[in-house]
């Protein structure tokens, strides 16, 4: 059996965005790859120090968005032997069109969040994103269970996987609907026979 910590990333920039003018700040180009906010920074500090089970986690899958991974930084930072592995599978719904979802190049990443793993990215650019269409449903609920298979091969049990509201919705509950994440850190756990 194993336990999965499904982490919703904290308030990042194209959410205030997305408040002022709508959906169409997921294309506006001072949204690429949008970081945390303030306040989203506060909010993964908080469950870092308030997350009474941090210590359990063994491994920890992170989206390779900035957001993702400064909410991850943040929550692990006094839990440094954790392993930290960014992977492309965990990247938020849709990739296409939407510049929010768009992930920077390895090395950027790599330089900037150096308690990371990177390896877990299938290119150095993010060839998973399109500029001409939006990933279908069927796409992304292959990568989830491509993503599951390889993660009930895992001798670790204790995982956590710090992610986006779509697709942890799909993950969990085969929905796009947005019921799970009432707020931006909601734990749902999902239990996968090995």
């Amino acid at each position: 059996m194993k336990n999965i910590f499904c982490i919703r990333h904290g308030l990042a920039f194209h959410n205030i965005k997305a408040m002022e003018i709508g959906s169409d700040a997921y294309l506006m180009e001072e949204c690429f790859d949008a970081p945390l906010v303030e306040k989203g920074i506060q909010q993964a500090k908080d469950l870092g120090n308030q997350w009474k089970g941090l210590n359990a986690v063994q491994i920890v899958f992170v989206s390779p968005l900035t957001r993702t991974l400064q909410t991850c930084q943040e929550i692990f930072q006094a839990h440094p032997g954790v392993k930290i592995i960014a992977h492309d599978q965990v990247k938020e719904y849709p990739q296409g069109l939407q510049i929010c979802n768009k992930r920077r190049e390895k090395l950027e990443l790599e330089k900037q969040f150096p308690g990371i793993d990177f390896s877990g990215l299938d290119s150095e650019s993010d060839e998973m994103w399109r500029d001409d269409r939006l990933e279908e449903i069927e796409e992304l609920r292959e990568r989830i269970e491509q993503f599951k298979t390889m993660l009930q091969g895992l001798a670790e049990t204790q995982i956590a996987i710090v992610s986006h509201s779509a697709y942890l919705n799909q993950f969990l509950y085969g929905t796009l609907g947005d019921k799970v994440n009432t707020a931006f850190f909601g734990f749902a756990k999902e239990i996968l026979k090995s």
